[in-house]
């Protein structure tokens, strides 16, 4: 448009020039500020627009807005007038100012006179950012021999344009520094320095730039500039308490990933791509897996809608220069995304989901927690966090209001897509069958890998444990006779106490003791293996009662819920039950306990037909009953069909009691409990073995172990002898037959895995169906062949463990607890062997091996692998731009488009849009490559240029004058180390800087103490997310940072200063700076530290402070320190000039 002036001259014949001075001054700007978005190009609400006069007086599909001969009438005065909001326009944001109305008023009273040449505004879809970049041909300049590459001919350009002369070039000891500081974040060292003032040619030049950029350094210095970008994160939420509500704790490995590809230059296309789809796009690159934190960074715990919100706003941010998220709740008011794209956009990301999976090295993790509202999630540290489409068949519903909880029903859904304008460039959405180890992680080589390096380490560890074992052959013939001498008199004693009458075992060798003298003791067996209840079905047991008080046995109804259907109690002299068809209780029969009426055969015979059972119970020895066939109530209990109904036996505190001969048939099934050896132990409980264990509502110390000697007290003492023998003879004799179960289980286990990698591969390899079948089998067989041995093993181990711990001395403080702690473990081990011998009896042949990690859908949607494509489709106008203009900004502290993530209407035009768009291209034909623009970058003269202008030079005077902002980079413009450089700087000066690359995120209250360059270091949004030393120098913001504010502050020379970091670092770098004398001293600091040379009066100054300090420390060595500490304080070291 013309200047208004200009506009003025042209139409005074036919407008009053004071009206059209106020219409393109004051009310076209109003136009355009608040009413555009809905009456302009964009939209046309009504079918009215306000961008030019001509269309105003045409008016809406409503009529005229604008009426002359009645203004108040005029439409459009009266909606901007209106009270009522839902009338008032414009209808978002503060009504128009009086004086704008008055303005309008006045405006529309003239005749809405306008410009007769006005242009309407331009259409939206040809945004320069929207036109795909051309490259332009190299422009003609008044200085030809002042460029070095093209990125100079477009600057020069500008010069000549505006009248412009560059500065002189910087010393090429600031550039050296600068070019160090801007590729790898640290100044260069003295010998780097005294060879490039040597040779400070632009051959030498580059061939310093190429040494940089194929620095490993190189990737920690961008990887932090493109964290801040991609808002880089580690997890927050709740950390007092180990809540994770945002990020993952594993997400540093996407930093690393990030550092790598970066120092591979690996194209940035690619880097996108990976970070939003490497799971649909790189399923079988495990390098490419972390890349997918990205998205994982803005999970949020509490509200998936949050985590949708923000991959929508933050994608089209640093991707695209798109500020989609202002298209939340209604259509975008200046760029052309609709309301509907909004949610396009999220369709893209409903189906995710994150898992995690191994990595070599670290046991699998577990599995990811789902959402769950107002829950919580422990931190794992373990593993590698990615993004799956867990949800493939997810929908997204259209809501109001920005509320999730809005949803508009009628609308219905939306599927997956881009705004129109753009639209053309959008490759079609088709799923992808993932490879074997897209879905199945455990199929990726480095995993097997791992799990057979690591199972090998595990066989040659229990060989060597053999070796050492059986390399010390131990004579236990001794300690064997010991055992054969105690056992005798043992015998004897037993004998000598039943015969007296004395209980020992009820039948056979050893019975169930239930002691609970003290607590509760409840055990239970949940049937394992019955088929079915058929009429007829018999249980039996015997029972004898040594302190009576209260035991009984139940048939629960449902242990989670504590409710019992049938129910047979012995409690003071009293049998006790539940009548048929309800839980009333009455007593059956009774009994003498102190007469010796004390030792019952119980009989139960169910009839599920009539929901009874038929009670009987028998005194031992005698011909009648106390109970013959009475009908009880069976409450509907059947195991089979109704989950958690156990039979139980429930020992009452006051009371101890022997039970045997457990039988159950139930048709031709029988189960059968004698708790006889090998398969129970004398002295140990009977949990976890043969399906029993204990009810969770048993309270200590109750027990109920297996016994040999129950009552018989008479026989304890020899009998504590002999138990004290077996002790002996089994801690020395166990332990080599420990360790011979130890080698085969751990052979045998390589083998199962090995199997179970060949049935793998031969999937992934897409064998032949009868060749996967046979591996299949195989690979089953081996598993549970190593699940046997595995468990035989360790209830050996948990045997040998227990022995050696009861052998202790009894003035032993740890031995009750560790005997407690080896008893659980065996009774965990025994039952893992029991489930082991369940599904071999179960299934002895199959081909559902168990396979070496959880898996997930074998399809993926596809969606943001399309995402993915277009926004690095080559065609895509604003990928590359948005891409070089962040670099660009970094290497000059300015970028070519001031609003750095919005490339929209709304946001500012590049100063340089030729150089932009020529720099695009150069990106696109070079693979994308960020190595080739840094060098183009730094490599030109403008990067060059000094950064102090002459305060003599008349023509400089002019140009800070003219462009006092240096939009036209006519000098280089200075900028402020971040606070990673900064501290990074000073380790490396100090000589303490951990050069180590990657790994594990380190915590802040660490920085001060140890050496990792500053970006291994947490950083999240909360208290306590940056170092205390980096939160006074504008650190990153994470939850947006596209751009690094820079600000000074007092604090920040009290940091370099007085720090603890400062003084511990200055005293180290004074110890490296040679020079015997202060002259030499001094001026070696100033390129040790500053990296140039101190000027005449610098050195001056600094004879004086070293005077001065010495007079009040009195110590050389002191004084050396507080010049280091006055030079990391100088503007010259935090400043990249």
């Amino acid at each position: 448009m013309r200047p208004p002036v200009a506009v003025i001259l042209c139409l005074a014949a036919t407008t009053s020039p004071a009206a059209d001075v106020t219409y393109v001054s004051r009310i076209k700007k109003v136009f355009q500020h608040r009413c555009y978005a809905c009456h302009g190009s964009l939209k046309q609400e009504a079918g009215l627009r306000l961008d030019t006069g001509q269309l105003i007086r045409k008016g809406s599909e409503n009529g005229v807005v604008v009426n002359k001969t009645s203004v108040d009438s005029s439409l459009l005065l009266k909606r901007v007038m209106s009270k009522d909001p839902a009338e008032r326009m414009p209808p978002i944001g503060m009504p128009l100012e009086p004086g704008e109305i008055a303005a309008i008023r006045s405006w529309i009273a003239a005749g809405s006179p306008s410009p007769a040449d006005e242009e309407p505004e331009a259409d939206p879809r040809d945004h320069w950012s929207f036109r795909p970049p051309v490259r332009p041909g190299l422009p003609v300049i008044s200085r030809p021999e002042w460029a070095y590459n093209a990125v100079d001919r477009f600057v020069h350009a500008r010069y000549d344009q505006h009248g412009l002369a560059p500065v002189g070039d910087a010393d090429p000891a600031v550039l050296l520094r600068r070019v160090h500081l801007d590729l790898v974040g640290f100044p260069p060292s003295g010998e780097q320095l005294k060879a490039f003032r040597a040779d400070p040619s632009q051959a030498h030049y580059r061939r310093v730039v190429d040494r940089l950029l194929a620095s490993p350094r190189y990737g920690e210095r961008w990887g932090r500039h493109w964290m801040d970008v991609w808002r880089y994160s580690d997890w927050y939420g709740r950390r007092k308490v180990n809540d994770v509500r945002n990020s993952a704790p594993q997400i540093w490995r996407w930093r690393d990933w990030i550092i790598e590809s970066l120092n591979s230059d690996k194209s940035y296309a690619r880097m996108v791509r990976e970070m939003l789809a490497a799971d649909e796009l790189s399923a079988t690159d495990d390098s490419a897996w972390p890349a997918t934190g990205y998205l994982i960074r803005n999970y949020f715990s509490l509200n998936p809608n949050e985590w949708m919100r923000h991959s929508v706003e933050f994608t089209g941010k640093a991707f695209l220069g798109l500020t989609f998220n202002c298209a939340h709740c209604h259509d975008h008011k200046y760029d052309p995304i609709t309301h509907d794209d909004y949610f396009r956009m999220r369709a893209f990301f409903e189906p995710m989901g994150v898992r995690q999976d191994r990595v070599p090295g670290q046991p699998d993790p577990p599995p990811y927690p789902p959402y769950v509202y107002s829950g919580s999630r422990t931190a794992v540290r373990i593993g590698m966090v990615r993004i799956f489409d867990e949800r493939p068949d997810a929908k997204t519903w259209f809501y109001s209001g920005g509320d999730e909880r809005n949803k508009d029903k009628e609308r219905g859904t939306i599927a997956p897509g881009v705004p129109a304008f753009l639209a053309d460039l959008f490759p079609p959405i088709q799923p992808i069958d993932l490879p074997l180890s897209g879905w199945y992680p455990g199929a990726r080589p480095n995993i097997q890998q791992a799990v057979l390096e690591e199972q090998r380490r595990e066989v040659a560890n229990a060989r060597a444990g053999l070796e050492q074992v059986t390399s010390q052959p131990v004579d236990v013939s001794r300690l064997q006779k010991q055992v054969d001498d105690a056992r005798v008199v043992f015998d004897e004693s037993l004998k000598k106490a039943v015969a007296s009458g004395q209980a020992g075992a009820l039948v056979g060798k050893q019975s169930m003791y239930l002691d609970a003298a003290t607590g509760r003791r409840i055990v239970q067996n949940t049937l394992p293996g019955l088929k079915a209840v058929p009429r007829g079905t018999r249980i039996s047991f015997q029972l004898r009662i040594l302190e009576d008080n209260h035991v009984n046995f139940q048939l629960a109804k449902n242990t989670r819920s504590g409710l019992t259907a049938l129910y047979v109690a012995f409690a003071g002299g009293k049998i006790s039950s539940y009548r048929p068809n309800s839980y009333s209780e009455f007593a059956a029969a009774t009994y003498d306990f102190a007469a010796g009426e004390n030792h019952f055969h119980v009989s139960l015979e169910i009839d599920p037909g009539k929901d009874t059972v038929a009670l009987s119970v028998k005194l031992d020895g005698a011909d009648g009953f106390l109970v013959r066939n009475v009908p009880i109530a069976l409450n509907g209990w059947n195991p089979t069909k109704n989950p958690h109904q156990p039979f139980t036996f429930d020992c009452r505190t006051g009371t101890k009691a022997l039970v045997d001969q457990v039988e159950v048939i139930a048709g031709k099934q029988r189960f059968a409990w004698g708790f006889e050896p090998p398969r129970f132990t004398d002295g140990e409980d009977v949990t976890g073995i043969a399906g029993w264990t204990i009810h969770p509502q048993s309270q200590p110390a109750a027990t109920s172990v297996v016994s040999m000697i129950a009552a018989c007290e008479d026989a304890r003492q020899s009998y504590t002898k002999l138990k004290l023998a077996e002790r002996a003879l089994a801690a020395v004799s166990l332990g080599s037959e420990v360790a011979r179960k130890r080698l085969s289980a751990n052979t045998l286990q390589l083998a199962n895995l090995e199997a179970t990698i060949a049935a793998d591969n031969a999937k992934r390899n897409a064998a032949k169906p009868d060749a996967i079948e046979k591996l299949s089998r195989e690979a089953y067989r081996q598993q549970l062949a190593a699940e046997t041995a595995m468990a035989e093993w360790q209830v050996l181990d948990a045997r040998y463990e227990l022995a050696r711990a009861r052998a202790l001395p009894a003035s032993d403080k740890q031995k009750a607890p560790r005997i407690k702690k080896l008893e659980q473990q065996l009774s965990t081990a025994q039952k893992q062997g029991q489930e082991v011998a369940a599904r071999r009896n179960k299934a002895a042949d199959s081909v559902d091996y168990k396979l070496l990690s959880r898996v997930t859908s074998k399809t993926s949607t596809g969606r943001r692998a399309s995402l993915a494509r277009w926004i690095t489709d080559s065609r895509n106008p604003l990928t590359p731009r948005v891409a070089v203009n962040h670099i660009w900004l970094r290497h000059f502290h300015s970028p070519l488009v001031e609003t750095v993530y919005d490339f929209g209407r709304n946001g500012k035009l590049p100063s340089h849009p030729r150089l932009l768009d020529w720099l695009a291209v150069e990106l696109l034909e070079h693979d994308w490559s960020m190595k080739r623009l840094h060098r183009l970058m730094v490599t030109s003269h403008v990067y060059q240029l000094a950064a102090l202008v002459p305060e003599d030079d008349p023509a400089m005077q002019k140009n800070s004058v003219g462009d006092k902002d240096n939009r036209w980079l006519w000098r280089r413009t200075r900028g402020r180390m971040e606070a990673e450089v900064i501290r990074d700087s000073v380790l490396l000066l100090a000589g303490r800087l951990d050069s180590s690359l990657g790994g594990q995120v380190l915590l802040n209250t660490q920085a001060m103490t140890t050496g990792r360059r500053s970006l291994y270091y947490e950083v999240y949004p909360e208290a306590g997310g940056h170092t205390a030393f980096a939160e006074l120098f504008d650190p990153p913001d994470p939850t947006d940072c596209f751009r690094r504010s820079s600000t000074v502050v007092p604090q920040q020379a009290l940091a370099l200063s007085n720090s603890e970091l400062m003084h511990a670092a200055s005293a180290e770098t004074s110890r490296r700076i040679a020079g015997e004398s202060r002259e030499e001293f001094i001026r070696n600091a100033f390129v040790h530290v500053l990296s140039r040379a101190a000027t005449d009066i610098e050195v001056t100054a600094c004879r004086e402070f070293w005077d001065k300090q010495m007079q009040e420390l009195k110590d050389d060595v002191r004084v050396r320190e507080s010049l280091v500490r006055v030079l990391f304080n100088h503007n010259d070291f935090v400043t990249i000039r």
